[in-house]
């Protein structure tokens, strides 16, 4: 038996909402495209929150997926690395849930009137070791 990787793609906008303070409507833009120029228009601080960044379709949403292979492998090959978006994906996966778990070790530390078990700690220690 062979193993594929299989895509589909969809039409994408990437829209994204940052705050600035300027004197004019060009001098707002002035601003805004400078910094992303710089590569800084997500730094998100007080001076330039960032308001919104996200992927919209961008198409006709009726339109059936159409997947096509990318590769074919033997049993034998391993998978391909994963890509950077979804290594970032997994950290972000694994920063989260390693925040639950140290807020739950301390809940229930609290609980236990202030005992913590270290296996949740070193539980939770594991998994935030995933997002550096």
């Amino acid at each position: 038996m062979r193993r594929y990787v299989l895509e589909y793609q969809l039409p994408y906008i990437h829209r994204v909402q940052v705050g600035v303070r300027a004197g004019t409507d060009q001098a707002g833009i002035d601003k805004a495209m400078a910094l992303f120029d710089a590569g800084r228009i997500w730094d998100d601080s007080d001076d330039v929150p960032l308001l919104f960044d996200d992927y919209e379709e961008d198409g006709d949403a009726g339109v059936p997926l159409e997947f096509k292979v990318v590769a074919a492998l033997h049993d034998e090959e391993d998978w391909p690395d994963a890509d950077a978006s979804v290594c970032v994906l997994r950290r972000q996966r694994a920063a989260m849930k390693s925040a639950r778990m140290l807020v739950e070790a301390y809940r229930r530390g609290e609980a236990e009137g202030g005992s913590i078990d270290w296996a949740d700690i070193d539980a939770a220690y594991s998994e935030a070791l995933k997002t550096i």
